[in-house]
This record gives C-alpha cells, sequence and structure tokens, in this order.
C-alpha cells in the first residue's frame, strides 16, 4: 500500500515545494486538489514532469468546483448545495469537471475523485434520476478521456452509493472511500459499508472523525486515532476485500499541527499494514 496526503496547489509552480515537502515526510503518493480558473496543457506537462522527477504518484485528481465556497456542510443545505446534484448549479459545474477530467488525463492521472452530493434513499425518485443522469455524464466523459471516476463517501448511505454506480452500469465508476465522512455524516458504520462496498473501493482518505450528536451538523473531524473510526477493523476488511492500493491522509486543519498529525497518522497506519 502506498501512503500520501491531498496535496494542495495553486500553480504548477508549487509543485517543486509540495513535492520535495512529500518526499521528505516519506511520502511517494498524493492526491492532487488543484482548481485553477481555466485547465491548460501547459500546467498537465508541467505538473507531471514535476512529479516524475520527484518520484511522486498522483494517485487521483480530486476535482473540485470553483463556487466551493457556496456549499453549506450541514444537514439541512448540503443537498440543496454540494456537487452536480444541485440543479441550480449542475450545468456550470459539469463544464468545469468535464476539462478537470481532460487535464488530469493530458498529465497521466489515471482517477479523478469528486463530490457528486446527496444521492437520495428513493431509487425512483426525480433527484436520483437526476443524479444517475449527471454521473452516467461525467463517466462517459472520463472514459473517453482513458481516466476512472471515483465518487467520495460521506453524502448517501452506503447501498444508495452502490445502487448508483451499478445502475450507471460503467466499468470505470469506482469509490474513494472515507471511512470519516461515513461517521460524521450520520449515514452508518465505515467498517460495515466496506462489506458493501467491496471492489468498488480504489482509493481512500485516512482521515478520522466522530458521529454528529446535533442533527443540524455533521459530526467532528478529528487527527487520526483520536475519533471513532476503528481502522484496525477497517485494515482487516481491507485484507479480506483485496485492497491494497493507496492510503492517502487527510488532516482538514492548517499550521504546523497538521504536520504534526499527518505524520503521525502515517505512523500509526503503516503499522496496520
Amino acid at each position: 500500500m502506498k501512503f500520501g496526503t491531498m496535496t494542495f496547489i495553486s500553480a504548477p509552480s508549487d509543485c517543486d515545494e509540495k513535492f520535495s515537502r512529500l518526499r521528505e515526510n516519506g511520502f511517494d503518493a498524493c492526491q492532487l486538489v488543484y482548481k485553477p480558473e481555466v485547465y491548460t496543457d501547459e500546467a498537465a506537462k508541467e505538473i507531471k514532469s514535476r512529479a516524475e522527477y520527484y518520484g511522486i504518484d498522483i494517485s487521483a485528481q480530486f476535482a473540485g468546483f470553483r463556487d466551493a465556497e457556496i456549499a453549506w456542510y450541514d444537514t439541512r443545505y448540503l443537498a440543496r448545495t454540494l456537487g452536480i446534484a444541485v440543479p441550480a448549479y449542475r450545468l456550470e459545474r459539469m463544464k468545469y469537471l468535464k476539462s478537470a477530467i481532460e487535464f488530469a488525463s493530458k498529465a497521466g492521472i489515471p482517477d479523478v475523485v469528486i463530490h457528486a452530493g446527496y444521492i437520495p434513499n428513493d431509487l425512483l425518485s426525480e433527484g436520483y434520476a437526476d443524479m444517475l443522469t449527471a454521473v452516467d455524464s461525467v463517466a462517459k466523459h472520463c472514459e473517453a478521456q482513458g481516466v476512472n471516476l471515483l465518487l467520495e463517501t460521506g453524502t448517501e448511505c452506503p447501498i444508495i452509493l452502490k445502487a448508483l454506480i451499478e445502475d450507471v452500469g460503467r466499468s470505470n465508476v469506482y469509490i474513494n472511500f472515507d471511512p470519516a465522512n461515513i461517521l460524521m455524516y450520520g449515514f452508518g458504520n465505515p467498517v460495515d459499508a466496506l462489506t458493501v462496498f467491496g471492489k468498488y473501493v480504489r482509493n481512500m482518505h485516512g482521515k478520522d472523525g466522530c458521529l454528529p450528536t446535533n442533527p443540524h451538523r455533521f459530526g467532528e473531524e478529528k487527527a487520526v486515532g483520536q475519533g471513532m473510526v476503528d481502522f484496525p477493523a477497517i485494515f482487516r476488511k481491507f485484507r479480506e476485500i483485496g485492497y491494497d492500493r493507496y492510503c492517502i491522509i487527510e488532516r482538514e486543519i492548517s499550521g504546523e499541527q497538521q504536520l504534526r498529525d499527518i505524520l503521525a497518522a502515517k505512523e500509526y497506519l503503516t503499522s496496520l499494514v
């Protein structure tokens, strides 16, 4: 299993600093978070070149949206603000997302991860049909570019995410497994979720968190080992389902404490492997 971190850049010129720091801290992989106003072929070429120079495996492009600040991460408003599920923002977000997919292909990045948005539990609802159509359109574009589409877990119960993937029916749609999100959003137990997801897990976030207690707020993200995620059980389940690809550590704070928590997480999680 390769270990890495979420790596944010605002321009290709950031790569030398970010990739060298990954190497200094003992990482050989990352998920790249890059959301420029416009994706260019030149940026793809430069980022690919710098990753090869430093020996960093960019396992996926975490593709966000330029208007991400309008997403409200709570149980009241998430379904109406996040991802390609929202009719008011769907067209522009999908247009930007498809340009990110083309960038990933040119940069030699095999997978694109997205927060697709809320998936209704009612498989016969109009909202589910809309999400199915949107995800299929994005997956088709990924297929044409030779990359995979990975759906981040959290905003839906596990069996509904599996239903969506199988209803799309394309061979390039997988899961980016975030065990903390499944807990923090209140949709289940991540160990049980792995039993449901099985072969569809293609990448994962090493992130910890807690169940919500306020019905209008998600649970709190924590440093790995300080939340409620049962990582030993998750890694045992990984062995059962044959998952041995990436563990991308995510810590949603900034500054020196973030780095300390990431390094502590790496030490702990590698011991489980």
